[in-house]
């Protein structure tokens, strides 16, 4: 019997992710300025932890977050997966991850 491919049901201690495909870094990095060249800032609220989140607005639509007050156009690409909804991104700012975005393929 073939084992089950690693995914959110299956996978030692609990849950694992695997990309079900692979995009090239470029093209994740030229989506990503593509959709902050069209990004505003929304609403922002502090959760519990003391820790201040600003919604990242693309048509009315919220596609991610930032944790400090930064200027989106001075944003890059950290880290990336792919899934079946889309592309998950790292924000970072001088080396640190300072939020969050959703990315349509």
């Amino acid at each position: 019997m073939p084992m089950p491919k690693w995914g959110w049901k299956f996978g030692p201690r609990h849950y694992a992710y695997y990309m079900t495909e692979s995009v090239p870094r470029e093209q994740v990095e030229a989506k990503l300025k593509e959709t902050l060249s069209k990004a505003s800032k929304g609403h922002s609220w502090t959760n519990p932890w003391g820790i201040k989140h600003t919604e990242i607005v693309v048509d009315n639509e919220v596609v991610g977050n930032i944790w400090e007050d930064v200027d989106l156009s001075t944003l890059a690409l950290g880290a990336y997966w792919v899934g079946p909804w889309g592309i998950k991104a790292e924000l970072v700012k001088d080396g640190r991850i300072v939020g969050m975005m959703w990315l349509k393929p």
